[in-house]
């Protein structure tokens, strides 16, 4: 129960609709209760007043002091009267009895309850007990004369000219109408609710189906990335927080495809790398050991199994190099360090290489010493696979220049070349880890695709910025940017 989205949003909404109309309910049901009841109080208590004064209307004052129905006799009209008063509104009805409890009076169809009325004589002397106090008798009760229901009942007392009571008058309405009005009410509010709990479920459906069938499309997608393929896409629909989720897990896809690409590429390329040596090493050490290769050749054989040994030693560090690298354990020791000085040494140390292809070399650098605060070894790695690289995929008798300048508090290292150059479909890629833009071999016969890899991971923990700019065909140049060193 309450598994999926759509039946926790119903079950939610639904508990919230029924609690706050349970609420509205309530509160509309004691406020309509309590202006009906106060309202009707009113009704009969003014319908009451209204009648002892047309009672009492013109009584004598010059002593003779008739009783009541005496006095009443002499007006046949003060009938009408009341009778428009009790026309005003019919739920109320009246009658008027003397001292002597004699019914004088009442209103159409009441006579007969009436009469019960003034037969319960306990319920009157109660009643005569308040209007003796000089208190108008107010109270909702259920009269047994009237059949036992509920009702609001009024007696004023018709007093002459000293206070002397007379008689009274009897005002009494059901409170039936007040209650069936509460029921309507709450009638009313229970079909809203039904209503709108109607409308909620069906808005609430669309909502969620909304929601929800991108995220079986995420479901699945993720199955398929589980499953190695990267092809699946969420179609991104909107501008909410749903279709954002898709545009990033659909570049997580693109993501995920290019580094299987590139590891498949890897491996392709580690197991090219240790294929051919250990099938070098393995010919050479078969023949020396079965006598196969003449004796002035074993000294020849050995050295380039050594050669061998040693590429395989430097694939194997560049490996654990990039692993630490991503685990984050390549710590940098910080020192005052001059680039300047270094990139030279580097020049320098390729200077056979530089000699082989004939290179028109050129070095550049606007003071003797210009220092970066950077960690030697690793700095010395960067220059030097950038160096190297510009050698290498230099053509023969090309231009290599190496300009070395301070620009707004940075030292810019330009390294530039004139050979193959990058395509533009592999310059965004350069230097991603694993990746070869020499995919044939032709020239880098040694790299794996990791040297440009750790120099951009070096600079950037030096807080610096490395970039490539090239004209596939015509040259190469990389722009690396350091901050100036300060004391």
């Amino acid at each position: 129960m309450f598994k999926s989205i759509f039946s926790k949003y119903v079950a939610a909404v639904s508990v919230i609709i029924v609690i706050s109309f349970l609420i509205l309910a309530t509160v509309l049901a004691a406020v309509i209760g309590d202006y009906g009841q106060t309202t009707r109080e009113e009704e009969v208590a003014h319908m009451a007043d209204i009648t002892a004064r047309i009672v009492m209307y013109g009584y004598p004052e010059d002593g003779s002091r008739p009783g009541l129905q005496a006095y009443l006799v002499t007006r046949p009209d003060f009938s009408v009267a009341v009778d428009s008063v009790c026309t005003d509104d019919a739920a109320v009805s009246i009658f008027i009895v003397d001292n002597e409890r004699r019914l004088l009076y009442a209103s159409r169809g009441f006579a007969e309850r009436a009469s019960a009325v003034i037969a319960d004589g306990v319920y009157l002397t109660r009643i005569e007990t308040f209007l003796d106090a000089g208190t108008p008798y107010n109270s909702m009760e259920a009269v047994a004369a009237l059949g036992g229901e509920n009702c609001l009942v009024h007696v004023t007392p018709c007093l002459d000219g000293d206070g002397t009571r007379l008689g009274y008058v009897y005002s009494v309405t059901s409170t039936e109408s007040v209650a069936q009005i509460t029921k309507a009410t709450m009638q009313t509010i229970l079909m809203a609710c039904l209503w709108v709990m109607l409308a909620i479920l069906v808005a609430v459906y669309f909502i969620t189906e909304r929601h929800v069938e991108p995220i079986r499309r995420m479901s699945v997608a993720a199955h398929e990335y589980a499953k190695g393929d990267f092809s699946a896409r969420v179609e991104a629909i909107g501008g909410d927080e749903i279709s954002e989720l898709a545009v990033a897990i659909n570049y997580m896809a693109t993501e995920l495809e290019g580094l299987e690409q590139k590891r498949n590429r890897f491996i392709s390329d580690v197991s090219h790398e240790l294929r051919s040596p250990m099938t070098s090493m393995l010919g050479f050490v078969e023949a020396v050991a079965d006598g196969s290769c003449p004796p002035e050749k074993k000294e020849y054989y050995l050295s380039l199994v050594a050669e061998e040994i040693k590429r395989l030693s430097r694939l194997v560090a560049d490996l654990l190099d990039v692993s630490r690298l991503e685990m984050g354990e390549q710590k940098m020791n910080f020192v005052k360090y001059d680039i300047a000085d270094h990139a030279a040494t580097v020049l320098i140390s390729l200077e056979q290489r530089i000699n082989d292809k004939h290179l028109d070399v050129s070095f550049a650098a606007e003071t003797d010493k210009i220092f970066v605060r950077a960690d030697a070894d690793a700095m010395y790695r960067v220059l030097y696979n950038l160096i190297e690289n510009a050698v290498k995929f230099s053509r023969e008798e090309g231009r290599l220049a190496l300009d070395l300048a301070v620009i707004d508090g940075s030292v810019r290292v330009e390294i530039y070349n004139e050979g193959i150059g990058i395509s533009p479909e592999d310059l965004p890629n350069v230097f991603d880890r694993f990746y070869k833009s020499d995919k044939s071999r032709g020239v880098d016969k040694n790299g794996v695709g990791l040297g440009l890899y750790f120099v951009k991971t070096i600079v950037a923990a030096h807080g610096g910025d490395v970039r490539a700019e090239s004209r596939a065909g015509e040259d190469c140049r990389f722009i690396l940017t350091l901050p100036l060193y300060h004391d």
